[in-house]
Order: C-alpha cells, then sequence, then structure tokens
C-alpha cells in the first residue's frame, strides 16, 4: 500500500475551494486549506457502507452484491388532472369539476431559510443527507454486479470495469464529472447529460431483464449497484487510468452565474491495462460551514435574501463537500386548504417542484408522436401547477434553488380555509376570452354564501347550490384574476379564478409578390381584416355559441399590371376581394389555442373586362409555431418572439354570375406571425392560387396560375 503525502496548506489554483462572496459568484477548483497530516496514512478498499461486498471473493445466493442505501430520489408521484382527487364532502360533481383557488394573503410566507446540519461524515442539507451512503463511488467488474452476470453479458463482456456512482438527485440532476488531483489539475472528464442518465437505466434494465430471463425472481434490492444513477463501462477505453497522485471526484452543475459541486473523499487507482482498482486515501479533516463566505455554525436555519446568491461551502470529517452559490427559487402558492386529516394541509404552486410527494395537475397530454417530432405548443399558460401535502404542526416545504441547494420555505397560518367551502366552475368553462363579463356557471354547497364585485354573482333562487358569476377581464393579452367572497360556518374566505383575455380583432397591411406560371412578376397591395366573436348574438351553447364563430375579409390589388396579350401588348390590373365565415371545430382564442375549422369564402376577381363573383368551401388550421421550428427560428434576434401559424385552403366550385363560368378555381394559403407586442405583429405567408374564369358573355377567358409571397404588419385590438 503507498502512503498519503501530507497536506500542506493549498493556495490558488489548486482543488475545491470553498464557494467565494457573491460578488464572485463562481465556485472555485481550488482546496480548502486543511492541517497537515501528521503521519502516512494508508489507502483503504473504496466500499463505503455495504459496499466492501462488491470486493468479496464470496459470492453468495443473494440476487446481488450490495452496494450502498440510495438517498431517496425526489418522490414525483404520477400526474393527474385537476380536481381528480376528493378529500372532502364538496360542491363537486362530474360536470362542476373545475375549482376556483384560495387566496391565502393571510398565510403569510416568511423569508426562506437555509436549513442544515453538519454532524462529522454527515451533512443534512434540508431534508437531503449527504454520506457515505447516498454520495458514492465504485470500480468493479460487471461480473461483480451479480453472480450471473457473466451468464448474461458473456464472459469477455462481464471481465469489463465499470465505475458507478450514486449522488443525492435533490441536490444536482446533472452536471460535470471531474476527476480533480490534488494540484488541481483536472485529471479527466465526462458530462452527465439526463440522456447518459436515461442510457444507463435502459442499460441496467436490460441487465434486470437478463437475469430475470435466467431465473433471479423478484426486484433487486435498493442498496445494489442496479440503483446507481450513472455509470461508465470499461474504464480504460474511457481514459481512466492509474494516476500519479490521489484525487477526488466533482460533480459540477452550472446553471448562469449560479453553481453548485459535490466533491468525494479522495482515492487512488491502482493496477493496469483491464485489470484496475480503486480505493480510498483516509484523509480525515474537521468538519466545516462557510456560509457568505464567512465561518458559521455546523447546524443552523439560516435567513436567506431572495433577490441575491447565497453561498454555501460544507466539508465532512470525511473528506466529502458540497458547495453552491444560488438564488432562492420563489414558491408561487395558488391554494392552500385543510384536508380530511387534522395534521395535514393542501397546498397547491406552481414553478419549481419540492422535495416531498408532489402531483402535476395540469400534465402535458402530447403524444410521444408529438414530441418525437417537436411539435408542442409555444404559445399559452405554460406554468405547470403541482399539490402537495404538508404537516399542519411543522408546515413547511424544501424547494431546490436556482442552479443548486435546497431552500427551506416555512407557512404562518393564521387561518387555513376549509375545502367545503370552495365553489366549482362548470367542466365547460373557457380558460379564455374575448370580452369583459364573461359568463361563468358554478356550484357550491347550500350552506355557504358567495359574492363578488368583479363583477356580479346571480344564485338560483331555486336550487341555492348553483350561481352565475359575470368574471371581470378587463386587460387584455393579460390573464385575468377575478375574486369570489365566501361566507361558510361563520368564517368567510377569498377566491380566485384565472381567465386570459385574448384580442379579437385583426388589421395588417401586405405588400406581395405574385409570379405567374408564365413566369411574369406581379406586385400587389393587400389589406386584411379578421374578428372573432365571444359567442352567437349572446347565446354560449358549447358546440355552436362559445367561441366559434368568426369573419375576415381581404382585399388585394396589382401595383403593377399583368400582361393579357403580349401581341398586343395588352396589360390589365388584377383585384381580388375575399369574405369568410369561419366555424372553429374546438372553441378558444385565435393567436393562443389550436383549432381546425371549416369556412365558406365569397371571392370577387377583376381582370380587364372580367368580373368574376364566386362562392367556396374550405377547411382552416391555425396553432402556436412548432417548437422544433420555433427553436430554430429564434436565432434570429427579431424572431425571439412567439409565433403564431395558420393555413386554409378553399375551393370554388359555384360561380355566382350567370354570365361567368369557372374552371377549377383554389387557393392553398401559408400565414404566420410573430407577436412582437401585445399589439403589434409582423407577418409573412405563401402559397398557390388559380384562377380559371370564362366570361361566356364577353367571350373572355382568362387562367392564372400563381405562387405568390407576402409580408406585412398588423395590429391585434
Amino acid at each position: 500500500m503507498e502512503d498519503t503525502p501530507a497536506e500542506a496548506p493549498i493556495s490558488a489554483p489548486q482543488e475545491t475551494a470553498p464557494v467565494a462572496s457573491p460578488a464572485t459568484a463562481s465556485p472555485s477548483t481550488n482546496a480548502p486549506p486543511s492541517a497537515p497530516v501528521a503521519a502516512p496514512t494508508p489507502a483503504v478498499a473504496a466500499t463505503p457502507g455495504g459496499a466492501e461486498d462488491l470486493a468479496s471473493p464470496a459470492v453468495q445466493e443473494a440476487p446481488e452484491a450490495p452496494v450502498a442505501t440510495p438517498t431517496p430520489k425526489p418522490k414525483v408521484v404520477e400526474e393527474r388532472k385537476l380536481g381528480q382527487k376528493m378529500v372532502l364532502k364538496t360542491a363537486r360533481t362530474e360536470e362542476y369539476s373545475k375549482p376556483v383557488y384560495f387566496e391565502s394573503m393571510d398565510n403569510l410566507l416568511p423569508t426562506m431559510e437555509l436549513e442544515y446540519d453538519l454532524n462529522g461524515n454527515s451533512l443534512r442539507v434540508g431534508d437531503t443527507v449527504i454520506d457515505d451512503q447516498s454520495f458514492f463511488f465504485a470500480m468493479v467488474p460487471l461480473s461483480r454486479f451479480h453472480p450471473k452476470m457473466q451468464n448474461v453479458l458473456g464472459t469477455r463482456e462481464a471481465q469489463k470495469i465499470a465505475l458507478v456512482l450514486r449522488w443525492p438527485e435533490n441536490l444536482q440532476q446533472t452536471g460535470k464529472l471531474e476527476i480533480i488531483a490534488r494540484t488541481g489539475a483536472v485529471l479527466w472528464k465526462d458530462e452527465i447529460t439526463q440522456a447518459k442518465r436515461d442510457q444507463w437505466k435502459t442499460t441496467l434494465d436490460t441487465w434486470k431483464k437478463g437475469l430475470s430471463d435466467r431465473g433471479v425472481r423478484g426486484k433487486l434490492p435498493k442498496t445494489s449497484v442496479f440503483s446507481t444513477q450513472y455509470g461508465i463501462i470499461d474504464v480504460a477505453a474511457q481514459g481512466i487510468k492509474p494516476f500519479s497522485e490521489s484525487f477526488r471526484f466533482c460533480l459540477t452543475q452550472a446553471e448562469g452565474r449560479a453553481q453548485s459541486r459535490l466533491c468525494s473523499q479522495r482515492y487512488v487507482i491502482r493496477g493496469s491495462g483491464k485489470q484496475l482498482s480503486m480505493a480510498k486515501v483516509k484523509t480525515p479533516v474537521p468538519p466545516r460551514v462557510l456560509l457568505q463566505s464567512q465561518p458559521a455554525p455546523l447546524k443552523q436555519n439560516a435567513p436567506v435574501p431572495r433577490d441575491m446568491p447565497t453561498a454555501f461551502f460544507a466539508e465532512l470529517a470525511s473528506g466529502e463537500s458540497y458547495e453552491f452559490i444560488a438564488t432562492p427559487n420563489k414558491l408561487n402558492l395558488m391554494d392552500l386548504t385543510d384536508t380530511k386529516k387534522p395534521d395535514q394541509i393542501r397546498i397547491v404552486a406552481w414553478g419549481t417542484r419540492p422535495t416531498i410527494p408532489s402531483v402535476v395537475l395540469n400534465p402535458d397530454d402530447y403524444s410521444s408522436f408529438t414530441r418525437a417530432i417537436g411539435f408542442q405548443s409555444t404559445i399559452g399558460d405554460m406554468r405547470k401547477f403541482w399539490e402537495a401535502t404538508i404537516s399542519s404542526e411543522d408546515p413547511k416545504l424544501y424547494l431546490p434553488g436556482q442552479g443548486g441547494g435546497l431552500f427551506t420555505q416555512r407557512f404562518e397560518l393564521s387561518e387555513v380555509p376549509r375545502a367545503n367551502a370552495r365553489p366549482y366552475l362548470h367542466v365547460t368553462t373557457p380558460i379564455g376570452t374575448y370580452v369583459d363579463d364573461v359568463k361563468l356557471f358554478g356550484r357550491k354547497l347550500p350552506e355557504v354564501k358567495v359574492t363578488s364585485f368583479e363583477n356580479s354573482i346571480e344564485v338560483d333562487e331555486k336550487d341555492p347550490r348553483y350561481f352565475l358569476w359575470r368574471f371581470k377581464a378587463a386587460d387584455r393579452g393579460e390573464i385575468n384574476r377575478s375574486y369570489l367572497s365566501m361566507e361558510y360556518q361563520g368564517k368567510e374566505y377569498k377566491a380566485f379564478y384565472e381567465i386570459y383575455k385574448g384580442f379579437p380583432r385583426e388589421l395588417s397591411l401586405r405588400l406581395s409578390g405574385l409570379l405567374s406560371s408564365s413566369g411574369e412578376a406581379l406586385f400587389l397591395g393587400e389589406a386584411a381584416y379578421n374578428q372573432w366573436f365571444e359567442n352567437l348574438m349572446g347565446w354560449t351553447n358549447y358546440y355552436v355559441g362559445r367561441q366559434r364563430w368568426g369573419i375576415s375579409a381581404k382585399y388585394f390589388k396589382s401595383l403593377t399590371k399583368l400582361t393579357v396579350d403580349k401581341t398586343k401588348g395588352i396589360k390589365a390590373d388584377l383585384s381580388v376581394a375575399n369574405a369568410d365565415l369561419k366555424y372553429r371545430f374546438s372553441p378558444g382564442i385565435w393567436g393562443r389555442d389550436e383549432t381546425v375549422g371549416a369556412m365558406l369564402d365569397y371571392q370577387s376577381v377583376e381582370f380587364a373586362q372580367i368580373k368574376a363573383p364566386m362562392f367556396g368551401v374550405g377547411a382552416f388550421w391555425g396553432r402556436s409555431m412548432p417548437k422544433v421550428f420555433d427553436d430554430l427560428i429564434n436565432y434570429i434576434p427579431l424572431m425571439r418572439y412567439q409565433k403564431w401559424v395558420d393555413m386554409e385552403f378553399i375551393f370554388y366550385p359555384v360561380s355566382l354570375s350567370s354570365d361567368v363560368k369557372l374552371n377549377t378555381n383554389f387557393a392553398l394559403n401559408f400565414h404566420g406571425k410573430v407577436l412582437w407586442t401585445k399589439h403589434w405583429f409582423g407577418e409573412a405567408g405563401f402559397g398557390l392560387k388559380r384562377y380559371a374564369i370564362i366570361d361566356q358573355k364577353q367571350q373572355q377567358q382568362a387562367t392564372l396560375n400563381t405562387f405568390y409571397g407576402t409580408f406585412g404588419v398588423g395590429l391585434s385590438f
């Protein structure tokens, strides 16, 4: 065994120094000073906890050799739709299932805290522990993963050496893995991405299946190599070799100026070629903590600022260290109520999810195919709401920070709203509107009294469980929040609902270029108007009335003339007017909610002496720019805004003049706009148009096959 040289105090640029103050905002790779070691320290096998069994030649019939007890992952459970689970008797029914949220201003959220406890070889940050069970590295042959691994992989493959590791996922998900020498030199590095982690998981699942096929029944223990988060197979081929000095593994995650780093104790690698082994080097150090670059107690709950980074460094007695520079993520609290269990409180929030079990209330419902081709939506309310339960006796949550760390959010509870008092809205309640005073239909318990000044409440006199809420939505282009007041069992509560208010009208001016099949170019000016209606003359029926109908009109006229007869040199103007009636197959807001629909179109074409009014039918499709294209276009600075695309196809089979006969007339239009502000947008489009007209009275015929492109600016109002 080699002796470990004594460590003298280290100066820059050596390994793993504590995080600097927020002003410097960068974790260093320099080692924190430590007292010189008085005597050489022998290297020991790198098998913390129960991992020493990996190196034991005596293999039992147990399913596999244990490595260490893993740190529990963030308990993110299944995702489900809002309101699916009931905890108390409420007004919710299958028909009335959209909840309003309780306003919880009386339940103040105090300043967030950094809660930690360093006890020798163990560090607890929030509810996450760093020790030799949760933070672990091992280098072993694949054959040692399980007694039957050689049968799964084959003799040659099973002899390959693998580096496996486990770390507390609450603190970091991905990052850069480095081997750093005592001098601070980076000896080896690898980028651990989510894709690589997924690939490792797939590899482990494949091996598990192979073991199952060979008679290994039941689940493999959680203390096994099969519970590691990442692994590297054939380490020699990946550049890991015996180094001339001891080293540490460091896993670093960076997000902007925020960074976090987990570093192991020291190791050495011995052997050569394919016969490698790794052992720990015991270098005990006094445990210590630095907070904002100043010495701090080994245990405390320290308030942290919301608007500036917190710098934290902790070194364990066994040599591991954890450090970060990070800003707390705000808890975006939406709702807080009691549950049927008196010692539990239900909360709903959006954004950063806590480390405790949580449920996503509005999960994405994209198919695997949609995700594969990158056609996810890029416009809309992108907030992800989650639900969790906390203890009423010690109400708090642990939230990951921006770039690292775990921060504690406590609750100062004065009055917890009763879930029984919650009203529910009809399942067809819109999430968007074009108007103020939109009608929302709700249901409540009979004993709950509801009122609202935003705008009004009308309770059904015959059945006091039902009410009509005329919702106040004053601000266009914004998510509007309006409130209900409720009185229940002598207590008063406030609740709210949110609706986006869109722009029903668009007006735009465009310049178009048209290329005929003969190769002649023509330039045209165009004006367009588009309008959508909240309901059908006051009728709010879901299928026929609400947010289904729209009209549009456009007129374009040539700025240059188009040749009619080359031999005679006759040229003429071209002008076309269109008026459309549109019906959406699904309700929603134009420019925000995807839809497919049908349309009727009136078109009047004037060219030379020919005037041809006609009637057409068609279909349209509108949606936000698919993510795959949006990400690409965003490389252009002028285009880094939300984008809407639509297309339509119209076929004109009916002439509205007895003097005009139509051949095949159609229009295929592709159109997109970039939303520079709430009101102003740029637009562009292209398409194919065909005009084939015979004026039987004048004995004239016109056939024009064109490809066109257009751009312009528009106003939403």
